[in-house]
């Protein structure tokens, strides 16, 4: 179950990064951010695989020692890094010189931390690099719990922390930016990331927690794996899809408003039928089946308004005495639409006319 979740992850990350690359060559102002959250997506991309237990394996068995595990900090930070410098550079005013020069001190601060966190956590792993506190499989410390090396729970702690203060910055930074947000797509699409960066602050604590637990002499109940995998799924799934939501957010809204306008001008077509027969109309559907496989999704708001129009023809045809303030008269589409579907449901039983002469009034 959790390799599967691992998987789903990867294929969403991989998603997330061929979209971003996409958004990317759009660009034509500033492609700074662009480029630098690219770079955060293809880290995330690279180092989810190493969290699958039978992939971190093959790694450590083919250079004979325990390389997954620096391998996957080193990306997992890197990751962190970019797309912190992405937030900060895409919240800022990069005309204004001081808040230019504010993000590029910060930049070269986290920088300056996360360089000096590996070199120190690396140094420490390289005293031990075959301990199985820092082995992949059944017989590492993610596996099968047990006492756990001071020097391994240090350098956990060191490369934890700073991947912990990498993404303090940029959950902080999204809950903000998500609050001013005037776009409803960015907007949601930044809440959802909060959530799953809340999910990866938890991811950090419950690394350190464990090891400095297992340091102390206590044995958790269960596996660090299976908790640290499981995090790791619920932080960058959300996160992935809350990035990427201003671009396929709003293709996503125009499709269910395509899908909700050929359903309504399906349920309208029995009533076209009956009015339209005293006009002529531009382009009737030569068939119901003609009218039924007009499905391009770009076409049904013109094609849902056509109908309602030629309602309105064929209405006033049959009782030119007859007007409201819908339809020609009104160009709200959204009421003429409820109001002559309510006139469909009243006519399946009921005369037309009938029908007709009492909604005259509610018009």
């Amino acid at each position: 179950m959790l390799t599967t979740a691992l998987v789903v992850t990867v294929l969403v990350a991989a998603v997330a990064l061929m979209t971003r690359l996409r958004m990317l060559v759009r660009v034509t102002v500033d492609r700074r951010p662009g480029h630098v959250l690219a770079l955060g997506f293809a880290s995330w991309f690279l180092a989810v695989p190493l969290e699958i237990d039978s992939i971190a394996v093959a790694v450590d068995r083919w250079a004979g020692w325990a390389l997954a595990w620096p391998l996957l900090h080193v990306i997992a930070c890197a990751g962190g890094f970019f797309t912190q410098t992405f937030f900060w550079l895409a919240t800022s005013d990069r005309t204004d010189p001081a808040q230019r020069d504010r993000v590029a001190s910060m930049v070269r601060r986290s920088a300056f931390l996360g360089v000096s966190a590996l070199a120190v956590g690396l140094i420490l792993f390289a005293t031990r690099p075959r301990d199985v506190d820092f082995a992949s499989g059944a017989a590492g410390r993610m596996m099968t719990p047990g006492p756990v090396h001071p020097v391994a729970a240090l350098t956990y702690l060191v490369i934890v922390s700073y991947f912990a203060y990498t993404i303090a910055s940029f959950t902080s930074a999204s809950w903000r930016w998500a609050a001013k947000a005037d776009l409803p797509w960015l907007r949601r699409g930044l809440r959802v990331h909060t959530v799953g960066c809340v999910f990866g602050l938890v991811f950090c604590v419950h690394v350190i927690g464990y090891q400095l637990a297992e340091a102390c002499g206590i044995v958790p109940p269960w596996r660090e794996l299976e908790a640290d995998g499981a995090l790791v799924a619920l932080s960058l799934l959300p996160a992935f899809v809350g990035v990427t939501a201003p671009a396929w957010g709003p293709r996503l809204e125009g499709l269910a408003r395509a899908a909700r306008h050929y359903r309504h001008r399906r349920r309208l077509y029995p009533l076209w039928v009956r009015l339209s027969g005293s006009v002529v109309t531009l382009d009737p559907p030569k068939t119901e089946w003609h009218d039924r496989l007009r499905l391009r999704p770009g076409q049904q708001h013109a094609l849902v308004y056509r109908r309602v129009i030629e309602l309105w023809d064929g209405l006033l045809a049959l009782h030119p005495t007859m007007s409201g303030s819908t339809g020609l008269d009104g160009p709200d589409l959204a009421g003429d639409i409820d109001w002559w579907l309510e006139v469909a449901r009243a006519a399946r039983s009921r005369p037309i006319d009938d029908v007709l002469a009492e909604h005259q009034g509610q018009s």
